[in-house]
């Protein structure tokens, strides 16, 4: 074969070879384009908060599947600007079958208090009869839960910007003059050195706890106030027998403060399991349960 044919040949091949790459690359471009950015009509997201989420910051991500067929959950995550980074939804891969409606909880991170609008978003990685897919969707807030996470949050924030609120070590009780058994928590009032001052306005009583503070209302603080500590008393609410076993919040007390950012702030300060467990031991005498 002379040189000037064998270059002519090695051309038509290099030619054809580019050809199929190019087809390749195009096919692919064409399978990537095809996966689904979406979700599948009939599938919704919503976020909510139960009572036994506010304790430890968790956020349910609510998915319901009203197709007629199974839609599989590969991976999931919760945004907004309320908070500081994306959080990953739990308990998945899940198979939702048509009709199922499954709550995926989310640990939420720490808030971001500068900003006016939630703007949430869940992306959903999924699999259905048509494939995969990713999808990118506005979920429906139910029952206003971000706004009222994100209040409840910077209330505190700010709150203990200027004053940290420092709960005892221990509950304690002791019989009043009627003989009846009142508990007792010590909460310290620290200023922090921080500018500006901060009012405790009132708390409110518990699902499980009538509470009440040994203040003058409305207590002013500020970086010039002495540490103050005060004596958190309780009494139980009712005795009815499942009060107890069914309590979610009644250990978290409840603040009505004045901060720089909030004239009518309100958060809940959550105790820790230690404190938890000694009001329901607490309860469970002023109630006289029968000891297990």
């Amino acid at each position: 074969m002379s040189t000037k044919r064998w270059r002519g040949l090695r051309r038509v091949v290099a030619t054809a070879v580019v050809a199929l790459v190019s087809a390749a690359a195009l096919v692919g471009c064409s399978a990537a384009s095809g996966a689904q950015t979406a979700l599948p009509a009939g599938v919704s997201v919503s976020l909510f908060q139960n009572r036994s989420d506010y304790p430890i910051r968790h956020l349910e991500v609510q998915i319901h599947n009203t197709t007629k067929s199974r839609v599989t959950i590969r991976s999931g995550t919760f945004s907004s600007t309320f908070f500081v980074k994306p959080v990953a939804m739990r308990y998945v891969p899940y198979d939702l079958e048509p009709g199922d409606q499954v709550a995926f909880p989310v640990a939420l991170p720490a808030a971001a208090c500068d900003r006016p609008k939630p703007a949430p978003r869940v992306t959903v990685h999924f699999t259905d009869s048509a494939g995969r897919g990713s999808a990118i969707v506005t979920p429906k807030v139910l029952y206003n839960t971000l706004d009222e996470i994100h209040a409840h949050d910077c209330a505190l924030g700010t709150f203990e910007k200027v004053v940290a609120i420092t709960p005892g070590s221990a509950v304690t009780w002791s019989k009043d003059a009627s003989g009846a058994l009142v508990s007792h928590l010590d909460m310290t009032f620290t200023p922090t050195g921080a500018a500006g001052s901060v009012t405790l306005n009132s708390i409110d009583n518990t699902t499980l706890l009538d509470m009440s503070l040994d203040a003058t209302y409305p207590l002013v603080l500020s970086a010039s106030s002495a540490p103050l500590m005060l004596t958190l008393s309780a009494t139980p609410s009712r005795c009815e027998t499942h009060a107890l076993g069914e309590d979610k919040i009644g250990t978290v007390v409840p603040f009505h403060v004045t901060t720089s950012a909030y004239a009518n702030g309100y958060f809940g300060l959550v105790l820790s399991n230690k404190l938890k467990f000694e009001y329901y031991h607490y309860f469970a005498l002023a109630c006289g349960y029968p000891p297990e």
